[in-house]
């Protein structure tokens, strides 16, 4: 199956190249630097990080496709993104998330201020996440 970029699609993946480009005219700054949060700050403040998220938690409200195609272009210009955090962790608050959470994090995430990681590991797992033996057992 060979899926084509639809116009739109198209349009915006332009649109993110001039935009990266314009940011970085250097390219990326060095990994660790701080310039890569203020970076991220940038990014967040032109409304770029929840391109795909519901309105109602401050996104674009736009599809999927094209939160992808910023992912997509934002690693293609070696831009400071967390996709754990957009893509796995604000979803997540969006639906599990108490009101009060919700409206903690998600500004901040979409702001470029909050990033985070998840990190698996067990001495006989490694970071296969099938064979973790760690369980959560609810007491009460």
């Amino acid at each position: 199956m060979h899926l084509a970029p639809t116009p739109r699609q198209r349009r915006l993946r332009a649109e993110l190249r001039t935009y990266f480009r314009d940011l970085m005219p250097g390219g990326p700054p060095p990994a660790g630097h701080d310039e890569r949060r203020a970076l991220l700050r940038r990014i967040g403040a032109d409304g770029w990080l929840g391109i795909g998220w519901p309105r109602a938690y401050g996104g674009q409200g736009r599809g999927a496709d094209e939160q992808f195609v910023f992912f997509d272009e934002a690693c293609r210009a070696g831009a400071p993104i967390s996709m754990v955090t957009l893509n796995t962790v604000g979803p997540t608050l969006m639906k599990y998330g108490t009101e009060e959470q919700k409206d903690f994090f998600l500004p901040r995430i979409l702001r470029g201020e909050l990033v985070f990681a998840i990190g698996y590991s067990e001495p006989s797992a490694g970071t296969d996440l099938a064979s973790l033996r760690t369980r959560a057992v609810w007491v009460g």
